[in-house]
């Protein structure tokens, strides 16, 4: 019977945070390359860094940072928050890929 061998802890960590990025980049590289098939302009780098300047253009992901950030500090967050928050969102997908390792 063959045994799966454990990762040391390190190890695990830093298997998750790889499967993250590369998931990330895919995932990244098709959205952008549809938008581009569609007609969009942007470069790669301003695609992706989009400048959300209230919340109201806040992506989805943003929302969610708004909405957990605001329910442990009790309250509201300014707009000044939404790019930040926005972008922390979106690059923190690597630590849900790490969970499905």
């Amino acid at each position: 019977m063959r045994t799966r061998k454990q990762l040391a802890p390190l190890g695990a960590v830093g298997a998750g945070l790889a499967a993250g990025v590369i998931g990330t980049v895919c995932m990244d590289t098709v959205r952008f390359l549809r938008q581009r098939r569609v007609g969009g302009e942007r470069n790669a780098l301003h695609w992706e860094f989009v400048p959300v300047r209230t919340w109201r253009e806040a992506p989805d992901p943003g929302q969610v940072g708004k909405r957990l950030a605001e329910a442990f500090t009790l309250s509201e967050l300014p707009d000044s928050a939404a790019f930040p928050v926005s972008t922390f969102m979106h690059l923190s997908r690597v630590s849900v890929f790490s969970r499905q390792l």
